[in-house]
Parts: C-alpha cells; structure tokens; sequence
C-alpha cells in the first residue's frame, strides 16, 4: 500500500511538473531549463531528509545529497543546503564515512562526494566542519600505504573502473587546504599519481558518466594536459545533435548517450576552455528535459542506464555546467561589451539619483564597469565596487572600482554593506530572480536603495536572447520589493538611442525599510486630535492589554522609566496610578504632545530627551521599573542586548520588554499583505519569537514571557471574514487557553537584573 501511495505521489508531482511548464509557456516566456531543474531537486527532497536516489525510489542518497549541497548554493537556495547537511550529519557513521542507499554499506566514493558539501557549509552551520574533518581523516586512512596503491577497489566485478575513484581526491585536497593539513595534501597526490597509471585510467570505452568523473578531478588537480586528447576524442565522437555515446565514444552498434555523462563531459569542455561542444551539449541536454525538470538516465536507441528513472545526478551536473556555460558565454563575448555609458542614459539616471555624497555603491553583474565608472565620476566621493561571474570581464573594470568575482545568487559581501546596490541587465540571466532579489536586499543597508533595470517580461519576443535569459515581470519585481522596501517604483526608462517611450527598459527601485525616525513616528501616531482622544481615554480608565500589564508589575510610589516613550499613552496611565514617571524618547516634539496631555490631566510627568542606544543620562539603579514598549524589535540582536544592558544598569527591579510577537499569525499575515501592497506604516519591523536569550546575554534573568492583545492582532487583517472568524475563536477560549496558543499582538518579556534586590 505504501508503495502504490508512492507510486502516486510520484506520478502527481510529474503532472504538476508539466503543469507547471506549460503554464509558464503560456505567458510567452518559457520557464528556463535550470529553473526546472531546480525545482526538481526541491520536488525530490523527501520528508525524512536527503535528494531520492532516482524517481520512484523510496530512500535517499547519500552521495548526490552531498554534492548537490554546493551546487544549491551556487544557485542561492542556503535553506535547502542547510536542510540537507543537517540530514547528512544525522547519517555520518563513527568512524567519519557514509553509506550507499542500497546496501547501507560505507563507501570511499560516496563519503568523497559527502565531503564537498560539509566542505561548503563550513562557517554556515554548526557541525559541518567537524563532519569535514571527519569524513576526510576516513578517507585518507582508507587509502592503501597512504595512497601510494589508491584506495581499497570497492568496484571489482563492475563495469565501474577503478580509477573513477579520482573524483574522491579534490574534496580531499580541499579540506588539506581548509585544515592545514600537508598529510592529506600527501596522500591525495600519490593518490592521483597512482590511477594515472593504471590502465584503466581515461578509456574511452567507459561509460560517459565515470570517465567523466576521472577527467573533471584530474583538471580541478592540476592534470588538465592529461585531459586534453581524452577530450579532444569525445568532441570529435560528438553526434551533430550534440550527443556523445554513453559508451565507446565514436565505437560500438549502440547510439543511446548516458545523460548525466554528457552534462559532466560540458563541464570538462567549459573548464578546458573548449566551449562550442559543451554548448551543443547543453543544447542535446535541454531538448531532452522532462517536464518536471528532470533527466532519464539515459536516451536513445538500446539505452541500458537507467533509461526509465530519473537520476538525482543529472539535474546536479546540468546545472553546474549551466553556471560554467553562462560565464564561459560571457568570457567569449567580453570584447562585444561596451565601456562607456551616455551621460543621459535613463538607467544611469536611475541609479545616480540614489546616490549620496560618502555613499558605498555596489553594482552586481557589473561587466566592464562602465556604470560604475560614469557614477564614480558624477560622485567622485563615493566608493564604487562590483561584482561579476566572468574574470575576463572584471579584468577591464577601471582603477579605483573594487571588483570581487559572484553572483547575484551569491554576493560576497555581508550584510547592510552598501548604500546602493543595482544590477543593471543582469538579473535577466538569473534561474531564480526573486531569490536575486532577495540577496541584493541582504547587502543592501538599511535606508539604502536597490535599483534594477532591465527588459521586462511584456516585451519579450523583441530580440534574440540566450536560451537561459528571461526578463523579469514587472508587477512580481514591484511586489517583491514591497516586502522588504518603501518607496517601491517601476518605471521606463531610456536606454542607448532609445527613448523611455520605447518601453522596453525599466527601471525597478525601491529604499530597503528602516526604522522610522522620531519625527516619521509622529507623523505615524499623531493625528489631530489625537491628544483629545488621549486625555479622554485616561481620564475614564480606558486600558489596553498591555496597558494592563505595565501597571501590573509597578506599585504607587514606584519611580517607572519609560524608553522610547512615544505619545506616552501608558505612562500617563501610571502616573494617574501613582507612580512616578519619567518619559525618554529621541523626539522633544513626541514628549511635548506627552506634557500637554499630562497637563491637561493634572499629572506630574517627567521628560528627558536622548537616544535609547546609548548611556542613560541616569544613575544606576535608579528606577523600580524600566520599561518599554515597540522599540527593541527595530534593532538587531547584538543592539539589543547593549541596550538591555544599560538599562539594566539604571534599573533596580524590573525590567519589561513589549515587541511584537513572531507566534501572532493574525499580525503576521496583515504585516505580510500590507507590506506586498505598499502600506506598511511602522518602517523595519522584525517580531520577536522570545526576548529570553537577549535577557541573559544583558545579564538579566527573565522570570516570566506570555503574549497580550490576541483581539487586537486582527486588526492587522484586511480579510473580514477571517477576522471575524478568529475573533469568535478568541471569545470562546479562556484566559489560560488564550495565553497557551500565544497568540497575542504583544510579546511580554519580564526580567530583573541578577543579584539584584528589590
């Protein structure tokens, strides 16, 4: 039964596979062959973790999971990287190895391949760089008389020759490198020194797929000269198609080509710098694509592996070499880019009226850096720099740019680096735009502009493109920005000759979100009459939830210190209880509206103007409580414990922290539509799952957390009928059961200082 269940499974995701395609052929705009088989890989992902050996298989494997770690990374998709090498360092036996799905059996192969993504997350993930170190000293002490005879044969009896055991070695030398470790640098060269000469080394007769792997190790080794008549035969064997036999290259009755062979022999041909049969070869490759994005073993008449499955390895192969075809097209071309950029160029219109003086520009896809060399000229103090997946290109970038070689995939510069970030005609050449999108954000800073121009979806058909470009749509690039930006616009612009009007290039730009300054905070929360509405609701004991709770936890006669006290609502509520209140915000206009309600009130309020970053214009151990309410989750983890600790500081009882609540689906979901839609008022906002570690790190002992206000976390929803739906969930549930599903608006954090009396 459970078979025929997946059996099923299997035969759904194929036709959602081909739904899925024929609805992006729909639209005009094909999907491109390596977004299919991305999505192939994910579809493959099973629940107990690791890429399925082949369609219709129950388990996963090993080997393919570890290597395609690094390939998911090329690609942007860290989330699926890390998901799979947390399966991979549950499965790693004691002694360092990992094993076949077949037999459960350790292999030298297999525990190879593993390595090169432990290699990859090292620095990612805790465990990976043990499990590196593991999986590489049970290599190196599997070899026979450290590598002078190779490694054990675990292939005797197979038509898999020994010497495919080289692909083992640049994992190896690797991780040497990573650990320091001349030992296994050692032994990884009388390795390769000993299959070089064993005659089964390079045969043309092999199966595509294992000489393929011999000949990729021995160029990333240093043997390319070795490779060199291996593949200069096999390009010469190729059929005008762009095949190559799976076995016996130009020999032999069969004519079937092994699929995942001939994706690594265009890898082999990239990196020997041999491009025209690796592009024949991804062309063969996409022509046989299945509609969901995979590859059958094999093609073609008498085809004998796996010609009715597909092969977890292909997908992996097709898409490296695609990364190396799109570098090696652009390398091919670099003389065709031009330098210069016209001073009335619209997309240089675009990025240049975002930048400031002092600003740090970066410019991903950056080609010979003409963009950046006309806005290094418009603003000569600001600091350009770029990034590009093609040497030859970088090479002929101007003096004073900084250049680093990446991807817009995989940037290689930390978080909130830049002031303005853009790409200009790149993002058409990503497999996956919105995931670009998402690490240009993460370099962008916050307050800072992300500009993208580029062809847009409706104008496709326009001109003659490479067969991986795609242009953006225009109302997805718009809706993306609007999660993490303000100021979110679209428009066209001008390009060479070209007028605006011409309507192919747009320019996409939007100022990633950021706290909002005191003064923005006012325009936010002060309406006009607000401060009448204020002093009513004080005057007649209108409380919120949380109003509640801050006067809970004070007494009459408490001294309360309130930071970032806003319009100063609650504290106005405590002073009217009898505590002693004192108000601190960034804004004197915030607590001038404080004072005149507190006049109004007859209520003796204090106020203090400064910055909640930085020391406290107060004694410590002033205050009984200190608190404060939508404040903390506008900073990062590290600013918040500094901040909690200076609080603490100034603080003898206790100290309570109101954020938003990470567990409230209800606010989540109307921030999450509000900030598609543009209308997302309250700037950066980052909800808080728990405040606890931050407690402790400040030197705080948290004595109690729960979530207040689960009504008023529907008024974040715009859809009524799931709002009224919830709300009479709400009503029914008891007070304790409401604070079990933690579904309230506000995250409540109380701690007191250690060894401190109250």
């Amino acid at each position: 039964m459970l078979r025929g269940l997946e059996h099923n499974v299997q035969r759904l995701r194929k036709r959602v596979g081909a739904l899925r395609h024929l609805g992006a052929s729909i639209g005009g705009v094909p999907e491109p062959a390596a977004a299919r088989a991305l999505s192939w890989i994910r579809d493959n992902h099973l629940p107990g973790g690791g890429i399925r050996v082949e369609s219709r298989h129950r388990f996963a494997y090993p080997e393919v999971t570890g290597y395609i770690v690094p390939t998911l990374l090329a690609y942007g998709d860290e989330e699926l990287a890390t998901a799979l090498t947390e399966w991979l360092l549950c499965i790693q036996r004691p002694d360092g190895s990992f094993t076949d799905p077949d037999q459960g059996r350790s292999y030298v192969f297999d525990t190879g391949q593993v390595l090169r993504g432990l290699l990859s997350m090292c620095g990612r993930i805790a465990g990976a760089e043990d499990g590196a170190r593991r999986a590489a000293d049970y290599l190196v002490a599997t070899m026979i008389d450290e590598g002078r005879g190779g490694f054990p044969n675990q292939y005797a009896g197979t038509d898999c020759p020994e010497a495919v055991q080289l692909y083992v070695l640049p994992p190896i030398v690797a991780a040497a490198d990573r650990f320091d470790c001349a030992r296994h640098r050692d032994a990884a060269r009388r390795c390769a020194e000993y299959y070089l000469a064993q005659p089964d080394c390079l045969r043309l007769d092999d199966l595509t797929h294992f000489l393929a792997y011999e000949l990729e190790a021995l160029i990333d080794l240093g043997h390319a000269d070795r490779t060199r008549e291996t593949l200069a035969a096999l390009a010469a064997a190729q059929g005008p198609d762009g095949g190559v036999r799976g076995v016996g290259a130009g020999t032999g009755e069969h004519v079937w080509v092994c699929t995942p062979g001939l994706a690594q022999l265009a890898i082999c041909w990239y990196k020997a710098d041999t491009p025209d049969p690796a592009d024949r070869a991804m062309t063969w490759l996409e022509r046989h694509q299945e509609p969901d994005g995979g590859f059958r073993g094999s093609y073609g008449r008498g085809a004998s592996y796996k010609a009715h499955v597909e092969v977890s390895w292909a997908p992996k192969f097709y898409l490296d070499a695609h990364l190396l075809r799109v570098s090696a097209f652009f390398a091919r071309h670099a003389q065709d880019f031009p330098t210069e950029v016209g001073a009335g160029d619209g997309r240089l219109a675009a990025i240049a009226s975002r930048v400031r003086p002092g600003d740090r520009v970066l410019e991903i896809g950056c080609g010979k850096g003409r963009f950046l060399k006309a806005l290094a000229a418009a603003h000569p103090d600001a600091a350009c720099f770029g990034v590009d997946p093609a040497p030859a290109l970088l090479g002929a970038v101007p003096a004073g740019i900084t250049t680093a070689l990446g991807t817009l995939e995989n940037i290689p510069h930390p978080d909130g680096a830049f002031d303005v970030v853009c790409a200009v005609e790149a993002i058409e050449h990503s497999v996956a735009p919105m995931r670009a999108v998402s690490e240009m954000l993460r370099v962008t800073a916050p307050g800072g502009w992300l500009v993208i121009v580029d062809k847009h979806r409706g104008a496709w058909g326009r001109m003659e493109c490479p067969p991986w470009e795609r242009w953006p749509d225009s109302g997805e690039m718009t809706g993306r920005l609007r999660l993490d930006c303000d100021d979110v616009s679209g428009v066209s612009v001008s390009f060479d000759a070209h007028p605006a009007s011409d309507g192919l290039m747009m320019a996409w730009a939007g100022r990633k979100r950021s706290r909002l300054s005191g003064a923005q905070w006012n325009d936010v929360l002060i309406t006009p009459d607000l401060e009448r509405v204020h002093v009513d609701e004080i005057r007649f004991n209108d409380f919120s939830d949380w109003g509640r709770t801050v006067v809970l936890q004070t007494r009459p006669g408490d001294r309360v210190l309130e930071i970032g006290s806003g319009t100063g609502k609650i504290s106005l509520q405590l002073a009217q209880a009898g505590r002693r209140v004192t108000c601190f915000d960034s804004s004197a206009d915030s607590l001038s509206f404080t004072s005149r309600c507190a006049a109004h009130l007859g209520l003796a309020v204090g106020t203090v103007c400064g910055d909640a970053t930085l020391t406290l214009p107060f004694v410590s151990r002033h205050f009984d409580c200190v608190w404060s309410s939508g404040l903390l989750e506008h900073f990062t983890s590290a600013e918040r414990r500094a901040m909690l600790r200076e609080w603490a500081r100034a603080c003898r009882g206790q100290l309570v922290s109101l954020v938003p609540n990470a567990a409230s689906m209800a606010y989540r979901i109307g921030k999450l539509a509000q900030e598609r839609d543009g209308v997302w008022p309250y700037g950066l906002e980052m909800p808080l799952p728990s405040l606890r570690d931050d407690y402790e790190a400040a030197g705080l002992t948290v004595t109690r957390e729960f979530s207040v206000g689960p009504e008023h976390s529907l008024n974040f929803l715009g859809d009524r009928s799931l709002r009224r739906t919830l709300a009479g969930i709400f009503r029914r549930l008891s007070r304790a059961a409401l604070e079990d599903w933690n579904q309230g608006y506000l995250l409540v954090t109380i701690g007191t200082a250690r060894k401190a009396v109250r």
